[in-house]
């Protein structure tokens, strides 16, 4: 996965080693890799080398042809889940995570509802278009707005490559060209710096954010009110699943299968 300085890879770094500590016992023990989104031949090489000192690996991956070709010859060798992110044509055993076209559709129809009848225009925030769970959200966000929401426009499409710090200047800069904008939604990381860009430009009381997974940064700005809907998938439960599936799949003794389905969890202000 990507490196824990991404706050939901933090969250799941920590849930992992948790969940280590539960099937220690039916001797599974994980070793934690961390990938540089940008680097896509190193993750490669990273990937195509596993199989000879790992018994089973879990993943959350682009589904970029490179990746996707060695993950093809990677599941050939070892059982594979993906997680968070699918990578429906690898050979993987199972996805575990979210459905993430509904939590794109419930993050819309949050978005409609908060924007009310007046609606108005919306900037999506994507970390990588390449994520699988991304463009999943995207097109859900679509749909329901088209379905139910016809004063809501989208005006704007920005990718931040999973930097944090350029999701706030991307964010700052559309609304200076188009000050109509009065939604954003966050497919990605980087919170915290879109909060930032809206201050700087005095707009933090007419702009609808809505972003992806409950970290302790968000937990924050839900209660500072700087942000208004949070969607989230339980990363602890995710890790808990991942390891019930492959403790099943090598016969350790383990009798109840975990659902492989996240429920969508959302958090306001006054719930998280």
């Amino acid at each position: 996965m990507q490196a824990p300085s991404n706050p939901f890879y933090a969250a799941l770094q920590r849930a992992f080693i948790r969940a280590n500590d539960v099937y220690f016992s039916s001797n599974i023990q994980i070793t934690q890799y961390y990938y540089d989104v940008l680097d896509l031949a190193g993750t490669a090489k990273l990937l195509a080398r596993l199989p000879k000192s790992q018994d089973a690996l879990i993943v959350i991956l682009p589904a970029d042809p490179l990746i996707e070709r060695v993950m093809e010859k990677v599941t050939a060798a070892i059982p594979v889940i993906t997680m968070a992110s699918d990578l429906p044509s690898s050979g993987r055993m199972a996805y575990v995570g979210l459905d993430n076209h509904s939590a794109g559709r419930a993050a819309g129809d949050l978005m409609g509802r908060f924007l009310g009848e007046a609606g108005g225009k919306i900037a999506i925030v994507s970390g990588l278009h390449s994520f699988t769970d991304q463009g999943e959200r995207e097109a859900g966000f679509r749909q329901v707005l088209a379905e139910r929401y016809p004063g809501c426009e989208l005006d704007a499409v920005l990718e931040t490559r999973e930097q944090p710090e350029v999701a706030g200047s991307l964010v700052h800069k559309v609304l200076r060209q188009n000050p109509a904008i009065n939604g954003i939604y966050n497919l990605s990381t980087g919170d915290r710096s879109i909060v930032e860009g809206i201050k700087r430009l005095g707009r933090e009381h007419d702009t609808v954010v809505i972003t992806h997974e409950l970290t302790v940064d968000r937990k924050s700005l839900l209660k500072e009110g700087a942000i208004d809907a949070v969607i989230d998938q339980n990363p602890e439960l995710e890790a808990l699943s991942a390891l019930n599936i492959l403790a099943n799949h090598f016969g350790r003794g383990v009798d109840k299968l975990l659902s492989m389905q996240a429920a969508i969890a959302i958090y306001t202000r006054e719930n998280c």
